[in-house]
């Protein structure tokens, strides 16, 4: 009797194997696939990075190159730091509230609730006020390990953003200079070890390809969490606009909470839809720098022909194939942010 088993190790253990490393055999659980693709994945990133690094030569694109990767660093310290303050905002203002009480109210420690102290409610039955130490560590670490994480998986896509648009970058500014040499000596149909242009426009070619793959990757990685983060951020936003409208005639203490939570879910979503617009723009670079084409071979144009085809379909990234990020959606879902205040 031949089992279910036996199927998927004897007769396609091969495809298994491939499969199996690339997270999509579809015995596995959800958990299983991600736990395979996503090392797999980083590794990708790894090596299309340096090589990227490696493959430039003039000084000039080296520079563009460093100036998109520090953009990027730049963009992601600044991240950092707005999470962990915010994050720290949202910890410490349960222990100024208390620190206030105490001081200014003169009210005993005793008479002050324990779950006021948190950031956070929880429930954890009779013995709260009893383990109340332990569970204020473990509410606080939780608060900072997922601003870390937070920060891990955006820090991510800021530099892998604008990595590639620092790559369309250099495509365009070597595209702009192709022809510009040959107006006074130009050939429609030089040889092919002679035709400089045609070299450099079929290194363009490659490169394109290898950058619009790269960018696929990045929203094949992203538009998942992007979709469920959405959800979420629109979820959260409502509420806490809610619970500023709730609080209005009560004191400042009550508001700035729901407001600092208001204030950073918008922030984050701009940084996302701003990123993602970078990639969008810069993706149709190459077809704004072909300036000088009649002054190219015919084999030249033919190449040219196909870099202007693939620009017409912008790179972008979307939120589950549904919506794409870009600033003009953005304004919607600021829309959605606003309605619940009025």
């Amino acid at each position: 009797m031949i089992h279910k088993k036996d199927v998927g190790r004897n007769r396609y253990a091969v495809l298994k194997l491939y499969l199996t490393i690339s997270g999509l055999w579809p015995y596995h659980s959800l958990r299983d696939r991600y736990i395979c693709f996503v090392p797999l994945f980083a590794f990708c990133f790894i090596i299309v990075i340096p090589q990227n690094w490696l493959s430039v030569n003039a000084d000039v694109e080296r520079t563009i190159l460093q100036r998109h990767t520090s953009y990027g660093q730049h963009l992601m310290t600044f991240y950092a730091v707005f999470m962990h303050t915010t994050a720290c905002l949202f910890v410490l203002k349960p222990i100024l509230l208390t620190l206030m009480s105490d001081d200014i109210f003169n009210v005993t420690k005793s008479s002050i609730l324990f779950a006021s102290r948190l950031p956070f409610r929880v429930e954890y039955g009779q013995r709260f006020n009893q383990h109340f130490y332990p569970i204020a560590v473990h509410c606080y670490t939780a608060v900072f390990a997922h601003s870390f994480a937070t920060i891990a998986v955006d820090g991510l896509y800021y530099t892998l953003i604008q990595h590639a648009c620092g790559m369309f970058s250099i495509i365009g500014n070597v595209l702009e200079n192709i022809g510009k040499n040959s107006k006074d000596n130009f050939d429609a149909k030089p040889d092919k070890i002679k035709d400089d242009n045609y070299s450099k426009t079929l290194h363009c070619l490659r490169r394109h390809l290898l950058v619009i793959e790269f960018a696929e990757h990045i929203e094949s990685l992203y538009t998942k969490i992007f979709l469920l983060n959405f959800n979420l951020n629109m979820i959260g936003g409502s509420l806490a606009g809610i619970q500023v409208l709730m609080n209005l005639d009560k004191s400042a203490n009550d508001i700035a909470g729901p407001v600092t939570i208001y204030i950073a879910q918008l922030i984050h979503l701009f940084l996302h839809f701003w990123q993602a617009q970078c990639l969008l723009d810069y993706s149709i670079l190459p077809y704004e720098s072909v300036a000088n084409w009649y002054y190219t071979s015919e084999r030249c144009r033919k190449l040219l022909l196909l870099i202007l085809n693939r620009t017409t379909s912008p790179c972008k990234i979307t939120a589950g194939k549904i919506v794409i990020l870009s600033i003009e959606n953005f304004t919607m879902v600021l829309l959605l942010y606003i309605i619940p205040l009025h």
